[in-house]
């Protein structure tokens, strides 16, 4: 299989029971949400309420708030049919992660969804959900990390080590001979699998360069990048995991470095558009937010799961110079 048509793939999946993802639409969900046979079927007073935790390690940046957007429509689409959730950001932090994971048990919610950068942290509240019979999504990170809970249904996101091997080979095709990736989170699995992945493809000589808590201090950021270019100055590739990451390093790296990123915001996409960022992994975190509590509501009131064991892909997808125009508008809405 191509490149061009593993990307294609990933973006037209189909579920257990029949929600299809494609092209960043829930096609499916057009009946769900606001055809007449599913105003029957799911009808706003008939409804059995749906209360719903989303707790992310998620911040306050372009990146999350994407996927926060997806929440907040998703709820807002499915309000009168009696869904609620409550949402948190909790920066990096695993002891507010945990304590949201914990309010959430308290709260006696129906579906908890969340992310999961260290599954260590995370194995005791999400244990003692599933104990309590609350169901759990798992999106943007933690693939394959609770599949075996006994209440798991899904991870919502993108394999990351596939995503990195995809960075990788954009690399090696630009002539690239020494890339360095940046992880601007310690602690998080998924940001390793992203540098292996990359490592794994690109043909040259890869180095990674962690710098904890990056996105809550860009300009030590830049500072710390400019640094290590001038004690490296055979690198010529950069890689961020991060959207914020990737515009703040614009400003810190040599003008004829070649520049990739993870994830998409309008700085990436109007550097894209320019050429100054060659090209920008895309993993749809507005469908990381909006597919978990689409897929609570359904769970709860029609006993639908999802997945079968396989996780619902929303990337990875390439976003360069070629079609970035067509993303342009919607990252300027903050809906991707």
């Amino acid at each position: 299989m191509s490149e061009q048509e593993t990307i294609e793939a990933t973006e037209e999946r189909f579920s257990r029971r029949g929600l299809v993802v494609k092209g960043g639409l829930l096609t499916a969900g057009a009946a769900i949400l606001g055809g007449p046979a599913a105003a029957t079927a799911f009808g706003a007073t008939t409804a059995t309420r749906t209360k719903i935790a989303v707790v992310t390690h998620g911040d306050s940046g372009s990146f999350w708030s994407v996927f926060k957007k997806g929440v907040d429509q998703a709820v807002s689409d499915l309000k009168a049919r009696g869904v609620s959730a409550t949402q948190v950001y909790a920066n990096n932090d695993v002891s507010k992660q945990v304590a949201g994971l914990n309010a959430a048990i308290a709260a006696k919610v129906n579906v908890i969804a969340t992310s999961v950068p260290d599954a260590s942290a995370l194995k005791d509240p999400l244990t003692k959900a599933a104990a309590k019979g609350i169901e759990i999504i798992t999106c943007n990170s933690g693939l394959g990390a609770f599949d075996s809970l006994k209440t798991y249904m899904v991870h919502v996101g993108q394999t990351e080590d596939v995503a990195g091997e995809g960075a990788g080979k954009q690399f090696t095709a630009a002539g690239a001979k020494n890339l360095v990736v940046l992880i601007h989170e310690a602690s998080n699995s998924g940001l390793t699998q992203r540098a292996a992945g990359a490592k794994k493809t690109f043909k040259g000589s890869t180095k990674t360069l962690v710098i904890p808590n990056a996105t809550s201090d860009l300009p030590g950021t830049q500072q710390k990048i400019s640094a290590y270019f001038k004690a490296n100055p055979k690198t010529d590739a950069f890689l961020a995991l991060n959207p914020d990451v990737a515009t703040a390093a614009l400003n810190a790296v040599p003008k004829s470095t070649k520049v990739g990123t993870f994830d998409l915001s309008p700085g990436v996409i109007t550097a894209v558009q320019s050429g100054k960022i060659m090209f920008a992994i895309d993993q749809q975190q507005y469908l990381q937010g909006y597919l978990p509590v689409v897929f609570a509501y359904l769970f709860v009131n029609n006993a639908n799961t999802v997945g079968n064991g396989a996780p619902v892909l929303t990337g990875p997808g390439i976003v360069n110079k070629g079609n970035a125009s067509k993303v342009a508008a919607l990252a300027k809405k903050g809906t991707r």
